[in-house]
């Protein structure tokens, strides 16, 4: 046949079928007026749904009959309605309606409300939607019948109001657009968007809706800037707290929604609770509903310059983690600190490559560990090397680690005692620890540092210092073993060589900002006079002698230092000298041939007693002893105010026997038995000062 008469036959038949369709629809107009169709509508409607139902207009169009301002209310038309239509549009078969059978093929939906309260009716929670849902299933028949292929809804909202206690988070209004077709076993929503509520982001995709067997979802979605904190109320736990996940735009793919669980695989960027951005690829999360437990696995993720994958993340609802595996991690320590929810790693940085994971409390890895820095830059500690750290069932070693702790190069050794992962070994061993060096400047105690340290594990070991500076104060060969848990230093032993001497005890150590304190119990054994006098300025050349003694004393360490010391001290001294005692200038006239032998004093035993009270010292005793000369002293003594000291000389007729007789005759008067006893004080801001030191007549 030619193309011509091909053409010719076609617009016939097409014009006959185009007069057949103008035919049937002006007989349909005429059979069913507008107002008609619209009361069949109203009433097929109410009787179907037992509910009332109003239509504004109904007209005819090529999408079928349109209609504007449906309403289908609750039981009660002064409620609130169940649903709302702005507009919308049906299409049903024309022959049924003739035997008054509605049979609807089609229906669009646009710019509408699906209002859902919820409320207790005879002491049952249930909402409008639905009880009107359970009233059709109870149905046999109903008075619609459907042949549905499609339903097209646009720009139609869900308002949610006044859930119950388990649903609260989904509260608000939602905005619906999609594409619904009706197969044997599924719902398919095609082109799905929905808008979340509050401005929690909007997803879009494709998925379908389970018709038969137990209900699931199952899809392909995409997710726009979802703020994530609405999902953290569902537990009764501040999961805002531990979780730093704030809002996600990426894609999840085969997802699946059942009543049970929740799983997809997503790819995207997550933005954290410091705003920083976590990136993920194909990472898998599964949400069991049943069991309150979440499980994430081969997640590649990147913060930053940091990346890892993190293979395995099993969490309860209420943010307890269970399990946690990640490999080829390589990351600054700080730069993931927001995934460590309320861990506070603030003043800790590291990088750190390798492998880790946490399964039962036990923690397994293999990682280098580099450019570590406690502190403000470093400042507390900080390690440079690369140290390789291998931790088995909680447990691990490490010596040799070259570190410098508060600006000093020392080397350090690490263990774990048991398996808690809350008890480490730390030896220390420091060359030369000089506390004059402008470095050292936020040691805890100096009164610099305002954040209390409060290490959140216990940490014992040995500590080895050749050699400490302070001042012009030298202390060698250091040796301590300490215990420290949170703010407590606790050191059971020491030894340490001082001012030519030996010195050994125990201490206790409060780091506390506001009142750092240093409790101190020991013993000292041969401590030479005049190496203490050399660094106390007034007593230089004027104190010699070997002192032994203990001493129980309580410290703040904060400058300075002397005024800063409350307790006791008790020693003897033995072969001690007394240089320029300063008694010979306030003898009277009449025992002015003393001076020469009181100017300078040697005693075989020296006891002394003393309260220390920072700058003020009560001297219970202080007793010089010779075979032919004695010294006694006791008072208030006091670095800076007025001091008031009672000094008893006593001496034998050996000591004076190279005296004139004049002077013999003067001494007669303070002779008590075989001993003469000249009482002295010695008071004034500087009783050093001979001046001071006067003869009581």
């Amino acid at each position: 046949m030619k193309p011509a008469k091909i053409v010719k036959y076609s617009a016939i038949v097409l014009s006959i079928v185009l007069f057949v369709i103008a035919a049937l629809m002006a007989a349909f107009i005429y059979l069913f007026p507008r107002e008609m169709l619209k009361s069949i509508i109203v009433e097929t409607l109410q009787k179907s749904l037992n509910r009332p139902v109003s239509i504004g207009t109904i007209d005819y169009s090529l999408r079928g009959i349109q209609i504007t301002d449906l309403y289908i209310y609750d039981t009660d038309k002064d409620k609130p309605f169940i649903a709302h239509a702005k507009d919308s549009a049906i299409r049903f078969q024309l022959l049924p309606l003739l035997q008054k059978q509605f049979i609807i093929n089609y229906i669009y939906l646009n710019n509408g409300a699906i209002h859902i309260i919820y409320y207790t009716e005879n002491k049952i929670f249930t909402s409008n939607l639905a009880k009107l849902i359970n009233e059709l299933l109870a149905k046999e028949e109903s008075s619609i019948q459907t042949q549905i292929k499609s339903i097209a809804i646009e720009n139609t909202a869900i308002i949610l109001e006044n859930p119950p206690e388990v649903l609260k988070p989904l509260e608000g209004r939602y905005s619906i657009s999609t594409l619904c077709k009706l197969n044997e076993s599924t719902i398919d929503l095609h082109n799905l968007s929905i808008t979340m509520p509050q401005n929690r982001g909007k997803v879009t995709g494709d998925c379908a809706i389970s018709k038969k067997g137990n209900f699931s979802i199952r899809g392909d979605v995409v997710l726009h800037t979802c703020d994530l904190l609405w999902v953290y109320g569902w537990s009764k736990h501040d999961l805002a707290s531990i979780l730093p996940y704030r809002i996600f735009s990426g894609t999840v793919s085969n997802l699946l929604i059942t009543t049970h669980q929740v799983q997809g695989t997503a790819t995207g960027s997550c933005k954290l609770a410091n705003n920083a951005m976590i990136y993920i690829t194909n990472g898998f999360c599964n949400v069991d509903i049943d069991k309150g437990k979440v499980a994430i696995a081969n997640v590649k993720g990147k913060v930053e310059n940091s990346t890892f994958v993190l293979n395995q993340l099993i969490f309860n609802f209420d943010g307890d983690i269970q399990s946690i595996k990640v490999t080829d991690a390589d990351i600054k320590l700080r730069e993931i600190a927001p995934l460590l929810g309320n861990i506070d790693i603030s003043s800790i940085n590291a990088d750190i490559t390798g492998n880790a994971s946490y399964t039962g409390k036990m923690i397994d890895a293999d990682v280098i560990v580099s450019n570590v820095k406690i502190g403000p830059d470093g400042k507390i500690l900080s390690i440079n090397d690369k140290v390789t750290l291998i931790i088995k069932n909680n447990q691990c070693k490490k010596d040799a680690i070259p570190a410098q702790v508060y600006s000093v190069p020392c080397v350090l050794s690490i263990a774990t005692v048991d398996t808690s992962f809350k008890k480490f070994i730390i030896n220390a061993e420091i060359q030369e620890l000089n506390l004059n060096a402008p470095d050292i400047t936020n040691i805890p105690g100096t009164g610099k540092s305002k954040k209390e340290i409060a290490i959140p594990v216990e940490l014992s070991g040995k500590i080895t210092i050749h050699k400490l500076i302070k001042d012009k104060l030298a202390i060698d060969n250091i040796n301590c073993s300490y215990i420290m848990s949170r703010n407590i230093i606790s050191i059971p032993s020491f030894t340490a060589k001082i001012f030519g001497g030996d010195i050994a005890g125990r201490s206790i150590i409060t780091l506390a900002p506001e009142n750092p304190q240093i409790n101190l119990v020991a013993t000292f054994n041969t401590i030479r006079l005049q190496n203490i006098s050399s660094y106390v300025e007034k007593y230089e050349n004027r104190l010699f002698g070997n002192a032994s003694g203990q001493l129980q004393v309580a410290i703040v360490p904060k400058e300075p230092l002397l005024d800063r010391i409350i307790g006791k001290i008790e020693f003897t001294i033995d072969n001690g000298k007394l240089a320029n005692t300063g008694l010979q200038n306030g003898l009277s006239i009449w025992l002015a041939d003393l001076k020469y032998k009181l100017s300078n004093l040697e005693f075989q035993k020296i006891y002394g007693n003393f309260h220390l009270n920072g700058p003020a010292i009560t001297i219970n005793s202080f007793i010089f002893n010779a075979p032919a000369i004695r010294l006694k002293l006791n008072g208030k003594y006091h670095r800076y105010d007025e001091s008031d000291i009672d000094i008893s000389l006593e001496f034998s007729s050996q000591f004076i026997q190279d005296l004139p007789n004049p002077a013999l005759l003067q001494l007669a008067k303070y002779k008590k038995g075989r001993w003469y006893i000249i009482p002295f004080e010695a008071k004034g801001t500087d009783i050093l000062n001979g001046k001071n030191i006067k003869q009581v007549q």
